[in-house]
């Protein structure tokens, strides 16, 4: 992959590309506490069929923190990373996003929409919040802000006994290569390299701009993967019937035996579908 830093109204991002630059290009956001290198298992099977670019978003890898917490509404937040991609590539589109990135996707849609051919949605985009009972956004800032607290390590594989529990895959070096830039030392600690700043602020933009606010002005292809573990989920459930009802043209898939980081769990059966999807004529504008 090759490695790449812009600067953009003083800011440097930090990201990568990888495959044919003449090939259609994908954009990919990544989820809280993660950066580009999240979709190292997807870069494997996609990059012989598209030009991928991945990009730390503010906070997170390398790339710088944003000085105010409004500069991290997804409406505000679209505008200053299409100015990034502006800086590689001026051409049309797809967007795929995990988690916090599925959010900034649709956003995204919404704001460029003679830019973006189609919107790709990693188990993000559809339940958090407004699906999820008794999460006011006082209770979820206060349960990050303790999940940052805790997120402190004595050694590497507690870090990895932890993340485990995150995947259904076996623990591998691509794994450990995924995650490893999600912490840095911290004295004898490992600690989470995500800016607190950042976290919290984001936090606060699910709740001022809530996902379903977009679907009614999105007018590309979507495709959705959802996890299936646990088996039943009623708040996966109320999202996934609020998008099929709001927006048109949207593919939804559940992947067995995949928890929230879908894209870690079955790459190469996300990467097909992708393939598969985009080669459809319906899912080109």
């Amino acid at each position: 992959m090759k490695e790449f830093r812009k600067i953009v109204d003083n800011y440097t991002f930090h990201g990568y590309e990888s495959g044919d630059g003449n090939l259609p290009s994908i954009v990919c956001l990544h989820g809280m506490t993660g950066d580009s290198k999240s979709f190292l298992g997807l870069n494997e099977y996609l990059k012989n069929n598209f030009h991928l670019i991945f990009l730390d978003l503010p906070g997170h890898g390398e790339t710088s923190s944003l000085k105010l917490e409004e500069d991290y509404k997804f409406s505000s937040l679209v505008k200053r990373i299409y100015s990034v991609i502006q800086k590689v590539t001026n051409e049309p589109f797809y967007i795929l996003g995990h988690s916090w990135g599925a959010d900034l996707s649709l956003n995204f849609a919404v704001t460029y929409p003679d830019k973006i051919k189609g919107v790709i949605l990693i188990d993000g985009g559809y339940v958090f919040p407004e699906h999820v009972v008794d999460m006011a956004e006082e209770r979820a800032l206060s349960d990050w802000i303790e999940y940052i607290k805790s997120s402190t390590y004595k050694s590497w594989d507690q870090v990895i006994n932890t993340y485990q529990e995150y995947t259904t895959k076996q623990w591998d070096a691509q794994l450990n290569s995924i995650i490893s830039s999600n912490f840095k030392k911290n004295g004898s600690n490992y600690v989470l390299s995500a800016d607190r700043l950042s976290l919290l602020a984001t936090i606060k933009a699910f709740y001022h701009e809530p996902c379903s606010a977009t679907y009614n002005h999105i007018k590309c292809p979507v495709l959705l993967f959802h996890s299936t573990i646990p088996d039943i989920d009623p708040s996966r459930n109320r999202g996934i019937k609020k998008i099929k009802e709001s927006i048109k043209n949207v593919q939804v898939i559940g992947i067995a035996n995949t928890k929230h980081n879908i894209h870690w769990d079955n790459p190469e059966r996300v990467a097909s579908e992708i393939l598969t999807w985009s080669q459809d004529e319906y899912s080109f504008n």
